[in-house]
């Protein structure tokens, strides 16, 4: 192990770094009678919906037991479903962002229900995805990453617009929302607070880790695709409050741009 951890910093600089490369290179160089052992070229989602004429998104359930194959720009052949996102999860946050605390969680990614967004070329017979999101029930509130103490900070200025506040209470089943039952008080416990507000806790989700993916010239357009289809995705399944972490600058700016 020594000599391993010796190698990693001579050659990747760090073990962190190291590490990021290995668990990509599993994903990319799967023995290619285990990769394909399942491929049906013709296999295809005839519920996805259809946003701006070429652009497929729609709910998984469970992405470990879609059979489906999606090209990723990290890769030069088809992966399993969740395989790609896994794949992208990794070079977007941890090898991008450096975020190496997600190294030990990977198989968040792997599993459960998720938002895709995807598009069909001429060139290719595999459909390649441009962005997905991990979508989590409260059912599981105990692993939602939102309420997690490292995304807390006492420094936060929570925005607590009249306004917004009471479309929040129209557009949802909550309890009605009033502005001085969350003065003086500090980030997590209003955010407590709005959550034990919500009156049917089915209608309520946690949207984490979405990726952007494809060229970077069209990374804000993708941007503004994932979050319209996000959105219409989660309202078409009845959700109709859902609790997020937003890390792009960009993100925030949209979000306040469409006010109400």
């Amino acid at each position: 192990y020594f000599h391993i951890e010796q190698m990693a910093i001579k050659v990747f600089g760090c073990l962190l770094k190291c590490s990021t490369e290995f668990e990509m290179f599993k994903l990319i160089h799967k023995p290619m009678s285990v990769l394909h052992r399942h491929l049906d070229v013709t296999k295809k989602n005839s519920t996805s919906a259809i946003i701006d004429e070429k652009y497929h998104y729609e709910l998984v359930q469970d992405i470990s037991t879609d059979e489906r194959y999606f090209h990723t720009e990290f890769s030069e052949h088809p992966l399993p479903l969740s395989d790609a996102i896994v794949l992208i999860n990794i070079a977007t946050f941890i090898k991008e962002h450096k975020w190496y605390e997600m190294l030990n969680h990977l198989e968040i990614s792997s599993k459960g229900e998720h938002f895709i967004l995807y598009q069909y070329t001429d060139n290719n017979i595999y459909p390649t995805i441009i962005s997905s999101a991990l979508i989590q029930t409260t059912s599981n509130k105990h692993d939602w990453l939102f309420f997690d103490n490292f995304f807390q900070n006492t420094k936060w200025k929570p925005n607590l617009n009249a306004d917004g506040l009471l479309s929040l209470s129209h557009a949802t089943s909550m309890s009605p929302l009033a502005r001085s039952q969350f003065v003086d008080k500090s980030s997590t416990e209003i955010e407590n607070d709005l959550f034990y507000s919500i009156l049917d806790k089915t209608k309520a989700c946690e949207a984490i880790r979405l990726t952007i993916s494809g060229e970077k010239s069209k990374a804000n357009y993708h941007l503004y695709l994932a979050q319209k289809g996000l959105a219409m995705a989660l309202k078409k399944s009845g959700r109709d409050i859902v609790f997020t972490i937003i890390e792009k600058p960009a993100m925030v700016l949209f979000y306040q741009s469409m006010n109400l």
